[in-house]
This record gives C-alpha cells, structure tokens and sequence, in this order.
C-alpha cells in the first residue's frame, strides 16, 4: 500500500464491493456499452450512469452511491477500507448487507478477506471473478457473456 495513490485502488469500494463488477461502472467503458443499451431498451433513463468507481469523482447519480455514508465515514476514520476500521463490522455494514440486494450479501466476507490480503492482491482475484474465460469483464447479475455468448457465475 506505500506508495499507491487512491487511483490505484478505484475499484476497491470501501465497503468490500468490488467496484468493477457493478453494472454502472461497467456501463461507463468501452466493452460495458451493451448496458447502456439495455438499461435504455428496458426504459430506464441512463442520465448519470457513469461511474469510475467508488473512489473517483465520477459516480453513479444513486443516492446510494454518490451520497455513501459508508464512504464518507471511512473517509473520516482515515481507513482505506472498513475492514481496517475498529468498529468493523458496525451496524451500518451489517445493514448493507442484508438490504435485500445480492451483490451486498458478500460484502463481510469480502471485507474479511482485504484483512488478510494486499490491496492489488484482493484486485486481482476480484478481476478474475468477474471476467469470463474468454477475457470479457461481466457485472455482478449479467447472465450470459456479451462477447461469447457463455453462461456466466453472477448473482441470481
């Protein structure tokens, strides 16, 4: 972690998500268009679905995301994730994670994780998780892959 800038860790949410498989920051790249395209078919507006990941500047307009309170207190207890906070795992966390959306449920688990890994080293499973064999990145609830076609391990 010496060393690295907060840019280095863009997709490391601080609440153990893993930013680069949600479906916004997906939408926001080159190979995530496809989203866009469905979120559209489907009627929802796309206006402020870019996202660069929990740590950039640019977020999903969500409440949820752009107004994070779990961001806001890592930020303020000076933590690079809430894994490395005392309080862990707080009220507000346990909340999150039983919110009813899948992709939260691992949150702990993942946080547990950072713990005993690096930073990139936690990256690079999580960038391994959510690519399919065929080298295209997914989101966390895509079915089938974009480019090939194959079934793929995302959340029900």
């Amino acid at each position: 972690m010496p060393g690295a800038s907060t840019d280095d860790y863009a997709l490391l949410g601080v609440c153990g998500l893993y930013c680069g498989a949600c479906y916004h920051y997906r939408a926001s790249t080159p190979e995530g268009k496809h989203l866009l395209h469905e979120a559209a078919q489907q009627g929802r507006s796309t206006e402020g679905y870019a996202c660069c990941g929990c740590r950039s500047d640019v977020l999903y307009v969500h409440p949820g995301c752009a107004r994070c309170a779990i961001r806001a207190c890592a930020e303020s207890r000076g933590v690079l994730h809430c894994g490395l906070c005392d309080a862990f795992p707080c009220e507000r966390l346990r909340a999150f994670q039983s919110d009813g959306r899948a992709h939260h449920v691992p949150v702990l688990g993942q946080l547990k994780a950072l713990r005993r890994l690096e930073p990139e080293q936690w990256l690079e499973e999580q960038a391994r998780r959510w690519t399919c064999a065929c080298g295209a990145p997914f989101s966390w609830y895509e079915r089938t892959c974009a480019r090939c076609g194959a079934a793929l391990d995302a959340y029900k």
